[in-house]
């Protein structure tokens, strides 16, 4: 009995060191795969801009591809030791209720990626082209591959990543990397000879190492946050004096990239990070101090604008002179306005930290936000009024509402596909409403429907510039709910955590960032891994949410 009970326990003690190993040899391979994405996957290209979009969706295909398959092997090694060993021990009559308990603990997060996961099926199999689903050889390549990948990504390195002040490093070289490089094209200097052989009217299209300005822009989007938690929560000088160089890098390259969708991601994240800082002194003053990098970017680009005006060599900077908003961004008028404001804010409440004000945070929050969402909700019914409201031409008080229509040329004639979309969206069957024409078929969507209308466009509309009306339209209101589920849970998850684990904080600022953003971009095979990415990451902090200490210093 005694021998018996001896081997039980060295058998238990095996498979625990076992399963050990596994795990460690699991954690190596999702760090090998974050350090790859998210050091080398912004930097990477081949043959200049030519083929960009399709050297990162190779990279990414081999690195997800790598980190699932090895995984799966770890985990079905382990699976079988533990079999082997007899350590999974004997099904019990509780199994029924085990199982419930189970399902009450997934957090709704993880049932939108299940959603998610089920669309990725339900899109390709039912879609008008199974093979452009299963494969995207076309357009922006986001197949179900791609798809299966991301959601793999997602799982693995939430379930197996041990997060670390390591990934804030690597993620500020390869950042900073992307600012700097663009900031020297933006002065006319062909880093890395990517604009070799390209035409003159090309060269505005791309931009840095990650290729489509868009797709630079949102990039920004989806980092700068990211910083500028980093610095808020940093309590090191030297730290925070790198996270204030990234920033400042980051800002002015955020404006070099000549797009505007920036603006929005950019604009939402200072909102959601005021909605964090009105809490008590600390706080508030961090988030000015990230307030005046942005204006000391801004002002440093007035600046070398002025010293370089005579630079007619910088292309990229002659398109910038052409855009109307951020150019007024940086007018005299407004960057006086700004600096007086934010420092006497400042003073403000450096005064009252050291003299021990007591400031009501709170009833100022609460007041703030409830004028904000006030002033959005008129203003999202006024111009869904102004729309829905046919060809209505709106006189005597309401004459401005006329305004609000929105015009075919809007946005590089965002306004004319998305109201094709729209049209074209209504035209689907009730199935296809639900479930969408297929992954990766945008292009034969808007063509079956509205191809006649959009005949004398010119070129070829393979994505509306809307993450809303793509997924709308490739995978159906299922597929729609799904994602947008799956990104709006894991911000408000991250929020509610961050109470506890304030790192946690980064995660709700990016992806409500990346949300304002979408409503004028569109995915790519760049931008999807990435966003994936750093969902992983996120869902990884929060399992060890605990660890309050690992990213300061």
């Amino acid at each position: 009995m005694l021998l018996y009970i001896q081997e039980e326990i060295e058998m238990k003690q095996k498979a625990k060191q076992s399963g050990n190993v596994m795990f460690e040899m699991e954690a190596a391979i999702a760090s090998l795969f974050v350090i790859l994405m998210l050091g080398f996957f912004p930097l990477f290209f081949q043959d200049g801009y030519f083929n960009i979009a399709e050297a990162k969706m190779m990279f990414f295909y081999f690195c997800g591809a790598g980190l699932t398959v090895l995984t799966v092997i770890l985990a079905g090694t382990g699976y079988l030791q533990e079999q082997k060993t007899g350590r999974t021990g004997k099904k019990t009559a509780n199994t029924k209720k085990e199982l419930k308990e189970t399902l009450k603990q997934i957090p709704i997060d993880s049932w939108f990626a299940i959603g998610l996961a089920a669309t990725v099926i339900i899109a390709t199999v039912c879609s008008v082209n199974p093979s452009e689903s299963f494969y995207g050889t076309d357009g922006r390549h986001l197949g179900a591959i791609m798809f299966a990948l991301c959601i793999a990504v997602y799982v693995i390195l939430g379930k197996y990543l041990r997060p670390g002040i390591w990934i804030a490093w690597i993620f500020l070289i390869s950042g900073g990397l992307v600012s700097l490089i663009l900031i020297l094209q933006f002065w006319g200097i062909n880093v890395f000879h990517l604009w070799d052989d390209m035409q003159p009217n090309q060269i505005g299209m791309f931009a840095s190492t990650i290729g489509n300005v868009n797709a630079c822009g949102t990039y920004f989007c989806m980092t700068l946050p990211v910083g500028m938690v980093l610095y808020y929560l940093s309590d090191g000088l030297l730290s925070r004096g790198l996270y204030g160089i990234f920033l400042t890098l980051g800002f002015y390259g955020a404006y070099a990239s000549n797009t505007d969708g920036w603006i929005l991601g950019l604009g939402m994240s200072f909102l959601v990070m005021l909605w964090f800082s009105l809490k008590n002194h600390d706080y508030a003053r961090r988030f000015l101090e990230v307030c005046l990098m942005f204006w000391g970017a801004s002002l440093i680009l007035k600046l070398t604008l002025a010293a370089g005006a005579g630079n007619t060599d910088a292309f990229m900077k002659q398109l910038f002179l052409g855009l109307k908003l951020q150019n007024f961004m940086i007018s005299r008028t407004v960057l006086l306005a700004e600096g007086v404001f934010l420092i006497f804010l400042l003073i403000l409440v450096i005064t009252a930290e050291k003299k021990k004000w007591e400031i009501p945070y709170w009833n100022i929050r609460r007041v703030f936000f409830i004028l904000i969402a006030v002033f959005f909700g008129l203003a999202a019914a006024a111009v869904l009024i102004a729309n829905l409201s046919g060809e209505k031409q709106w006189d005597g008080m309401l004459q401005w509402m006329n305004r609000l229509k929105l015009q075919d040329n809007f946005g590089s004639s965002r306004g004319v596909i998305w109201k094709q979309t729209w049209i074209a969206w209504k035209k689907l069957p009730a199935g296809r409403k639900f479930f969408g024409y297929g992954l990766n078929t945008f292009h034969l969507f808007l063509y079956e429907y509205q191809g006649a209308e959009l005949a004398s466009y010119g070129g070829r509309i393979i994505d509306p510039h809307n993450e809303l009306l793509q997924f709308l339209s490739i995978t159906g209101i299922f597929g729609t709910v799904s994602y947008f589920g799956l990104l709006i849970s894991s911000a408000l998850l991250a929020g509610k955590q961050s109470r506890h684990a304030p790192v946690l904080m980064m995660g709700t600022v990016m992806i409500f960032s990346y949300m304002a953003q979408s409503m004028v971009n569109n995915p790519t095979a760049f931008l999807m891994p990435t966003l994936f990415l750093y969902l992983g990451i996120w869902k990884s902090l929060q399992r060890h949410y605990k660890e309050k200490t690992f990213l300061k210093g």
